[in-house]
């Protein structure tokens, strides 16, 4: 078969498009995988530690579509030859998976650029999506794009704020939480990111001042739409910091999570007292234990979650003005969140309508109408309201 050259100057065999998800077997990887597995034009390639696993989902997945090419390959990012590893699969979209990123440094983005290849990831840890931009050179002068932060936050958030934008002369207060369901299985990675700040002390922007706050404290009763009233606590997120860089002249930037459990609120605001009193020092070293107990409590709430960003400020005629806009996920859903906009990007990526290059963060990347398109076989709706 002849060989080709990408976008980027990589060999690749044919005219399909290789795309690497790695983690492919994990809590978000397997649900983006079975979302590409029917995009023609493309070899996927699911990744995981372990050939077994890798080889179980693709098979799993070609068998579903049986149009698709799809084949399973080991991948360690931890591992010494990872950068050969990766190299060899000659990849132009490698889709990072593999959370959690609090603590991750930029090694498998730093090998896509070695190979030539585009990047997405899911990150939703602060620093790490803070920090991406040191890459933004090295990705210009290699022609390819990095896009950190893909997820939930900061990618459908922002996008969310964009869409209200439009209805204000000036932002002054944003206010984001999510309240997952209780039944959804966590992944590794999502309780290892749950339990890494809790306790941990972390700035906020409020009414212009930078004030500090500690992860799961800070509570707050809220008031969702259909699912009731939820106590909420304080998580550190991308948002933080990008929404007062993004955004001139906004004085407050809050982020709380609100589990469905009361009691599993509590015990995390117990918890983050634990590590404010140096007890423990990081509970992340306890994820196995964790999820192994929140699988079997599982029973114990619903299926359905949310999400609410309340955006205030003035309109174009100086009055005050303030919008809610309200996400309800059923039927366990609510993981397809997190893992849509990083399908947005690499769709856009496939069609080759991604001309951006360098080092960037996934905020106003793109718009609501785009993330309806991709949800819109999912258990998932959203309203906004105007509250002014």
């Amino acid at each position: 078969m002849q060989s080709e050259e990408n976008s980027n100057g990589m060999p690749r065999t044919g005219a399909k498009t290789v795309l690497v998800v790695l983690g492919a077997t994990g809590h978000f990887g397997r649900r983006i995988a079975r979302r590409l597995a029917s995009e023609t034009g493309v070899q996927l390639v699911l990744t995981s530690r372990q050939q077994t696993a890798a080889d179980e989902l693709a098979s799993e997945l070609q068998n579903n579509w049986p149009k698709g090419d799809i084949k399973g390959a080991v991948l360690d990012q931890h591992a010494e030859d990872f950068e050969r590893r990766l190299a060899a699969l000659q990849p132009e979209i490698v889709l990072h998976t593999a959370g959690p990123y609090q603590g991750q440094d930029y090694r498998v983005a730093k090998a896509c650029i070695g190979c030539g290849s585009h990047y997405i990831d899911l990150a939703d840890g602060r620093q790490f999506v803070q920090e991406f931009g040191t890459l933004h050179e090295e990705a210009l002068q290699n022609d390819v794009l990095l896009v950190t932060g893909a997820s939930t936050l900061p990618g459908l958030s922002s996008a969310v704020v964009q869409e209200m934008s439009a209805q204000f002369a000036t932002i002054s207060d944003i206010d984001v939480s999510i309240a997952p369901a209780h039944q959804t299985p966590r992944g590794a990675g999502t309780v290892a990111a749950v339990l890494s700040y809790c306790g941990k002390a972390h700035d906020v922007l409020e009414n212009g001042r930078r004030e500090r706050r500690f992860g799961w404290q800070d509570l707050r009763l809220q008031r969702y739409p259909q699912l009731g009233r939820r106590l909420s606590g304080a998580c550190d997120v991308p948002d933080l910091v990008l929404f007062p860089k993004y955004i001139q002249g906004l004085k407050t930037i809050r982020f709380h999570a609100a589990l469905e459990a009361w009691w599993e609120q509590i015990a995390l605001w117990l918890m983050a007292w634990a590590v404010r009193l140096r007890v423990i020092k990081n509970w992340a070293r306890f994820t196995k234990g964790f999820q192994s107990l929140s699988r079997r409590l599982l029973w114990l709430g619903s299926d359905t979650g949310g999400m609410q960003i309340q955006v205030a400020g003035t309109d174009p005629s100086g009055s005050e003005k303030k919008v809610t806009w309200n996400l309800l996920a059923r039927d366990n859903h609510g993981p397809e969140i997190p893992c849509s906009p990083a399908l947005i990007i690499a769709r856009r990526m496939l069609a080759g309508s991604m001309q951006q290059r360098g080092a960037i963060h996934c905020f106003g990347l793109f718009d609501l109408s785009d993330f309806d398109r991709e949800v819109s076989e999912l258990s998932i709706e959203w309203a906004m309201e105007d509250k002014s």
